[in-house]
Formats: structure tokens, sequence, C-alpha cells
């Protein structure tokens, strides 16, 4: 009896621990994780003597320990559950972020060992009290527990795809819920690999021009803010504030999400946020459209191949006539050879040249040369950020000087910003996934034009008020000369008949639409 009692007493207060982290799971899926978080840990302690038990149980915890560490880095930065969409930035994410986040919350990477190590230690005192009978009855329950699951859920789905249903809600009822979002974004992204295969019906006009080269620069998590060219205090765009006759400067533009994965996308292609789950709607993008306009196109990424065949942004890429991507992310300087043999490509077409950048990625100070460090404010964290700044003004530069005797035009935005104040006021540069600021949204986005290139006229209202680059797809359009025919082109500011829409809608890291008028901002000012 006393034996029962201690191995009820480990396995219920481990077994118990995930619920803390389950967010809004009903009390039937919490009841139910810690059921079945008890009979694993019962089968795990009962098989511990073996060889092959100790290496299955190692495992377990490995995982066990990995679900609860995701869950407390979620709820400790962001406040938020670990959702599908936070799942997919999470798939994409390249081994140089990866390492980057790590180093940049090493608190996280000892609480994981601490639960690893309080899970195994757990199995090994366990291991001490039981028997043939108590592992068999475990491993009984177990199994009939594991059988429930998928013929109740399969009672109530009839859908094609209700495998990876019943997957999902499997893994909810379980120690190992976290698992659930990854297959329900497996579940979402099913139609990526139409998007380069779907057929689009474009209805446009080509514009006589004599500009030849077009490059879009995508830049990363730079906020406008802390630009020298939109009036910050220290000089961290030198070489853009020289050029400023050259380009249109867009005042206030707002990013469509506060991450990559899901603002990039939706910045390149015709698409609402209410028809992000039909991914069918992304083969009408700026890439499918230049192609069928006659355009060459090329992409050339600095974002790392990990991502390369997984989400919505390399499918598009995909459809470029060129595309390259750097073995591993470095610095954005790594992307002038491509650049180069992109612009000297011998061509009779027009030309598209996609470059997607690292720029200002938290760690920002890991996103340019030693060397290239500056004292701005002489905040460390500060001058890693607006350092990263310079070395994209410097970057951008260089772009524009092998274009400037050309007729070429380049157009450069930021995917999104980043916030710069934690929950306490400290200064940490990150996303604004959950609970976002203001300054998550607010990105720098302009359009230079060469000497032998025609600068267009645009009203000063156009350029001062508030516009959204989710309608960058209707703006790249008219800025490759590409008049749609489609009453939503008057969403580009270049259109005469471009109406300032001083509501703009944003959505967050789980996809939530959000009013940007509504949303606080930051606190403190930069230094």
């Amino acid at each position: 009896m006393i034996r029962q009692l201690i191995i009820s007493i480990y396995a219920l207060l481990i077994s118990i621990t995930p619920v803390f982290f389950s967010g809004d799971a009903s009390i039937m899926a919490d009841i139910a994780i810690v059921i079945s978080g008890a009979l694993i840990i019962l089968l795990c302690a009962g098989i511990y003597r073996f060889l092959l038990g100790k290496i299955f149980t190692v495992f377990v915890s490995l995982l066990w320990a990995l679900n609860l560490s995701v869950s407390f880095f979620f709820y400790q930065k962001h406040d938020i559950r670990f959702s599908s969409s936070i799942a997919e930035t999470f798939i994409n994410t390249n081994s140089s972020e990866t390492v980057g986040m790590l180093s940049y919350n090493i608190g996280y990477v000892i609480f994981y060992l601490f639960v690893f190590s309080a899970y195994l230690a757990c199995i090994h005192q366990c291991a001490k009290y039981m028997n043939r009978r108590i592992t068999t009855t475990s491993m009984a329950l177990l199994c009939g527990y594991l059988l429930a699951i998928p013929t109740y859920y399969a009672s109530l789905l009839s859908k094609p795809d209700s495998a990876l249903l019943i997957t999902e809600k499997y893994f909810l009822n379980t120690p190992f819920y976290n698992a659930a979002a990854l297959v329900k974004n497996l579940y979402e992204n099913r139609g990526i690999k139409k998007i380069s295969s779907q057929k689009v019906a474009f209805n446009y006009q080509k514009k006589a021009s004599e500009t030849e080269i077009y490059v879009l620069v995508i830049g990363e998590s730079l906020r406008r803010d802390h630009m020298g060219f939109y009036g910050y205090q220290y000089d961290t765009t030198p070489n853009l504030n020289k050029r400023k006759s050259q380009i249109l400067a867009f005042q206030q533009a707002y990013s469509p999400a506060p991450v990559t994965i899901l603002s990039v996308p939706i910045s390149l292609s015709n698409i609402r946020f209410e028809q992000m789950q039909d991914k069918s709607h992304y083969s009408d993008n700026i890439i499918s459209l230049a192609n069928h306009a006659g355009f060459k196109t090329y992409w050339v990424s600095n974002q790392g191949k990990t991502n390369k065949r997984t989400s919505i942004i390399s499918a598009i890429a995909s459809m470029s006539q060129k595309k390259t991507w750097n073995e591993f992310v470095g610095y954005d300087e790594e992307l002038q050879d491509d650049f180069n043999n992109a612009i000297n490509d011998p061509t009779d077409k027009k030309k598209l040249i996609v470059l997607h950048t690292y720029g200002s990625h938290e760690p920002a100070c890991n996103r340019f040369p030693e060397d290239e460090l500056k004292t701005f404010s002489g905040q460390d964290d500060d001058d890693c950020y607006d350092s990263s700044i310079a070395y994209t003004d410097k970057f951008i530069e260089s772009l524009m000087q092998q274009l400037e005797g050309k007729p070429a035009t380049l157009m450069y935005y930021s995917d999104h910003a980043l916030q710069r104040l934690d929950s306490d006021n400290n200064i940490h540069y990150h996303h604004g996934v959950n609970n976002p600021r203001k300054e998550a949204y607010e990105i720098p986005l302009l359009i230079w034009y060469s000497q032998s290139a025609s600068k267009p006229s645009i009203s000063p209202e156009n350029l001062q008020s508030p516009y959204s680059t989710a309608n960058n797809y209707w703006l790249i359009s008219d800025w490759l000369n590409i008049q749609q025919g489609s009453q939503q082109a008057c969403l580009s500011p270049l259109r005469e008949c471009y109406q300032p829409n001083k509501n703009i809608q944003v959505i967050d890291g789980n996809r939530n639409i959000l009013s940007i008028s509504q949303l606080p901002s930051e606190t403190i000012d930069p230094q």
C-alpha cells in the first residue's frame, strides 16, 4: 500500500505540471492530460530496468520537457499559447535564427534541462517501487486510452483529411499537446505545394516604360522610427539621406503582420486577411504576375534553406525563373554576387529582381561584421540595432550604385518592425507576436529611381497618409507598369483614384485582426 501511495504521489505531481500551461483547454482535456501523463510515467517506470526501457524513457523525458518548455517560453515571453500560426514560424525558423534565439534566452534552455532532469529522476524513483502487476495494469490502461481517443473523434469527423484532425485531437489530450499545433499547421498548409501550379486569370495592360530593371528589396525587422531618413535623432542612414531627391518615401507605412512568415506572403499577394486559410489565393502574386507579363524574374534570399520547401514564401519564390538561397544565413552583402549576376544576365526582357534580406533580425549584432558596429546612444542593444540599420543603408547604397547608370528602380520595405521594450519596460528588441504595440508594425517603404529612370509624380497626401503593405500587390503592379483592370487597383498610392485609408487593419501572430489605431504605443521613447 505504501509502495503504491509513493508511486501515485510521484506520478501525480509530474503529470499535473503540464496542465498549468495548457491555456484555454477544457477541464475534460486537462483531466485527460493528467491521466495519460500518469499512465505514461508508470509505464516508463515499469520498463526502466531494461536497456530499451531506459532509452524509451529518455526519449519521452526529452519530449515532455520540450513540450513544457515551449509552453513556458510563449507564456512568459508573449503571454500566448503555442498555436498553429506560431508553429508555422517555428517550423520555418532557420538554424542561425534558432541559435540566436537560444543565446538570447539561455534561461529557458536551463529550464528545459531542469524539467528533463526532474522528469527522469521521478521515473527513476518510481522504478524502485514498481512490480509486474502495476506495470501490466498501466500498460493495459494506457493502450486502452490511446485507442479510445481516435475512436471517439473518428465517429465525429468524416472529412477526407480527418486522419490529420484526429491526430491533432489525440495530442491535445496528452502531455504533448503542443504537437497538436504542429499537426494543425500541417493540415492548414496542405495547399502550399499547389500555389505554383494554380492558374490565375490576370486582367491587366502593360504600360510603356523605359525602365528595364526593377529591384524589390524585402527588409527584415526594421523600425521606421530608427532611421535617420525618417527623422531619427541619430544618423543611421547617411546614404539614403543623400538620395532623397530620387526617392518616394511613404511616411506612415504599416506591415500587415508582426512576423515574416505571415507578412511577406500577404504583401506580395492579392489576398485579404479572411482568405488566408485558402492557400490558392497566394497563387495570384507579384512573381506570377511578372512572369505572365513577360518579365524575367529572380529571387535571391539570405533567409537560409531551412524554409525553402515548407513555407508560402518559398512557394512564391519558387515561381521565379531564377532563384538562389544562401546555404546558411550570412550577412546581406553576401547577396551581391547573385545580384550582379542577375543585373548582368543577358536578356531582352525587363527584369524583376527580389532580394530577401535578413536586415535587423534579433539579435541585431549578429547581422553585420564586427567592424560595422557603431556607437549611437551608447546603450548596447540600441547600438546593435541602429548599427544593423546603418549596415542596411550601406547595403542598399551599394545596390543603387550598381543600378545608377541603368534605367532602373528599387523598392525597399521591411517585412515588419520590432518592439523595443519588454513588459517590464526593459530594452529588448523582439517580435510583437501577442498583444502587440503599434511600433511592431511601423516600417519604412520607399521607392528609388535612377537618373536614367523616370520618377513619377505622386500626391504628397498619398505619401503622408497611413498605408498598409497588405496592399503592396497593387502598388508593386503599378510600379512595374502593369496596369491592373480590377477596381482594387485603386488601393495603389500610384493611382489617381487612390483614397488613403486611415483605418489600417493588421493581424497579430495568431492571425487575430486588429486596428492599428487601437494599438497602444511603447511608453518610453528611444534614447
